[in-house]
């Protein structure tokens, strides 16, 4: 527990300083709007190079990403009519429907209930959804805001080669497609520049650093008011919350065995799947309102998926007692 707490405070912290500092004028939309564009055009595409050159995809994990990649797309569908019928902002509430915040706090809560030997179950689990997040997610908010900005708009700026384009163009798919193909040629051979201890490790470590603290910054920034609109945050969450955990519990419970995959897969796609949106959607809805609403969102379905994690560490946790025990007294 202590390194738990350790590893979240930096984050919250973080979300404090935002909104003491948006509350307080030390910081005002101007900077807010600059730390945005550092993210989406330096740090993150350095953090996710780095990511994706480090990663080693077996063949036999395919079919686990794959579930969770489709699971983000049926989430979308999922916002899409729930947001029309609880009637809650648009296309905000699609975004928020969409992907998991895995690497600000998937990592930090999962090591540390689950042991840092487990985590690179947690990072196969979470693949799927950072390739999801980073090219169809990514492919709806990079779509210019304005009075059309609806879903289903049939804007003709907004079809599919338009949106290829822009998703060609972004510093962060040109990123993860790097990373994938230097890790596909390069593979994770020692003393690669890029790779830990590499003349450039030093350099990409620092920069891509600098994604959670502007983000958090960022997404504190839109609580300096408090969280408005409380209701429709609260839905948000609820509603978000009844459809990801289902289909967590189903992939992990259900699909995993008949894959033949360990157990521990199984507990890291619960933990992905009681994560909250991902923390840089705000980084790129510019609009200030629609900024501060998925900001609320984020920060409420934190604090609840950190409650739900740990209910779900202590069952699991004493489900294995349990077991330890009536293996001692069959023995």
């Amino acid at each position: 527990m202590p390194s738990f707490v350790a590893d979240l405070l930096p984050v919250l912290a973080l979300f404090a300083a935002g909104a003491v500092a948006g509350r307080r004028g030390l910081i005002g939309d101007a900077a807010v709007d600059g730390m945005k564009k550092i993210v989406a055009s330096v740090a993150l595409p350095t953090l996710l190079f780095s990511a994706f050159a480090a990663t080693k995809i077996e063949a036999a994990h395919l079919a686990l990403i794959a579930a969770i990649f489709s699971s983000c797309a049926l989430m979308g569908f999922a916002g899409f009519f729930l947001s029309r019928i609880l009637k809650l902002p648009q296309p905000s509430t699609v975004f928020l429907f969409q992907g998991f915040e895995a690497g600000m706090l998937g990592y930090a809560l999962f090591g540390a209930f689950f042991g840092l030997g487990e985590i690179p179950r947690f990072a196969t689990a979470d693949l799927g959804q950072v390739v999801y997040v980073f090219t169809i997610l990514m492919s709806q908010m990079l779509r210019p805001v304005g009075p059309s900005d609806a879903v289903g708009s049939s804007d003709a700026a907004r079809g599919p080669g338009a949106i290829v384009i822009s998703m060609l163009k972004s510093p962060v798919i040109l990123a993860i497609a790097a990373g994938i193909i230097v890790s596909a040629i390069f593979g994770q051979r020692p003393n690669l520049p890029w790779a830990q201890g590499g003349f450039l490790a030093k350099t990409l470590a620092t920069v891509g650093g600098l994604t959670t603290p502007l983000v958090c910054v960022s997404v504190g920034y839109g609580l300096r008011k408090g969280i408005s609109g409380g209701r429709d945050v609260l839905k948000a969450v609820l509603a978000r919350m009844a459809v990801a955990i289902p289909i967590g519990f189903l992939i992990a419970y259900t699909l995993l065995p008949l894959l033949g995959i360990p157990l521990g897969y199984s507990r890291a796609v619960v933990v992905l799947f009681l994560l909250p949106p991902p923390y840089i959607i705000p980084i790129f809805r510019q609009e200030r309102e629609e900024a501060d609403y998925s900001s609320a969102v984020i920060s409420l379905h934190t604090a609840l998926s950190m409650a739900a994690i740990v209910v779900f560490a202590l069952a699991v946790a004493g489900n294995s007692a349990a077991g330890s025990i009536a293996s001692g007294v069959g023995a």
